[in-house]
């Protein structure tokens, strides 16, 4: 906290409150002073936390704030991990590198570590589709993962990330252990949308084993939660996805195809729609 005391200050008076204000029945006035003067580094994370109610700012935007309104390396990996929608080979080698960066400074960062893990085994795929090598690679996180009584959200965007190397047995099986524990974040921010991941890659999965009727049911499933969080890159890949089971099921899906191709031509995602393209002739009758 060697800088916190003087951000703190620095938004405190940016919003014109008094010392006296935010240090009101939680700590003395003097203290605060010290805090914000960088004479008192004792302060503990749930003081601080009061401190932050008191002048309006979120533990996440003080943070940014602290760092010169960057995002710490850190976070910028693990979220623009978690944010990544289909596996873009330039993506994946920034992240790459930012990991490598990042882990030369803290090499026992046990996250990201296994992010960078995920980030190679993804690549092979991405670049020679060797899903013996990939698998190989992202197997001891499964193994790990797979044998705790609970799991945590990191833990959970991990599982989900590594879905798509496994066969389909063992990725339903990563699906359901992950879901249980996705329960009780039913209230946290954002959740939906790693539902909607894990319900996008198993539909996948199944449709590359010709499994269109369950193939089906995950992408109904998406789409329910793509519109109630307004996610219209995900909804397009289910839309298309949608057309190509109708097809192999004997109803005609080129409505749905038609209409996830247009709106990902209107999002300007040109890389995307040509793989989705390609899923379209891979898998039509």
């Amino acid at each position: 906290m060697n800088n916190y005391g003087k951000t703190l200050k620095k938004i405190r008076v940016g919003k014109g409150f008094s010392q006296k204000y935010v240090s009101n029945n939680i700590c003395t006035q003097g203290n605060f002073s010290k805090f914000e003067l960088g004479e008192n580094k004792d302060i503990k994370h749930s003081t601080l936390s009061e401190f932050l109610v008191r002048i309006e700012t979120s533990y996440e935007e003080f943070k940014y704030i602290d760092n010169g309104y960057i995002m710490p390396l850190r976070d910028e990996i693990i979220t623009n991990f978690y944010n990544q929608t289909y596996n873009n080979s330039e993506n994946l080698l920034q992240l790459q590198g930012s990991c490598i960066l990042f882990l030369k400074e803290f090499p026992d960062d046990h996250l990201i570590n296994k992010i960078f893990i995920i980030i190679k085994s993804l690549t092979i795929l991405a670049n020679t589709n060797d899903f013996h090598s990939a698998k190989l690679l992202a197997e001891p996180i499964w193994t790990e993962l797979s044998r705790r009584d609970d799991l945590y959200l990191s833990d959970i965007f991990l599982l989900n990330s590594i879905l798509y190397i496994f066969p389909i047995e063992t990725a339903v099986e990563m699906k359901k252990f992950a879901f249980r524990h996705i329960e009780k974040y039913k209230n946290f921010q954002n959740i939906n949308r790693i539902k909607i991941n894990f319900l996008i890659n198993l539909s996948l999965l199944y449709l590359k084993n010709h499994d269109y009727h369950m193939a089906l049911k995950q992408l109904e499933n998406s789409i329910e939660l793509c519109k109630i969080e307004k996610l219209f890159i995900n909804l397009s890949i289910c839309y298309i996805r949608k057309g190509i089971c109708l097809n192999n099921l004997g109803h005609c899906g080129l409505y749905w195809q038609t209409k996830g191709m247009n709106m990902l031509e209107v999002l300007d995602e040109i890389e995307l729609l040509s793989i989705l393209e390609t899923e379209i002739d891979k898998y039509s009758n």
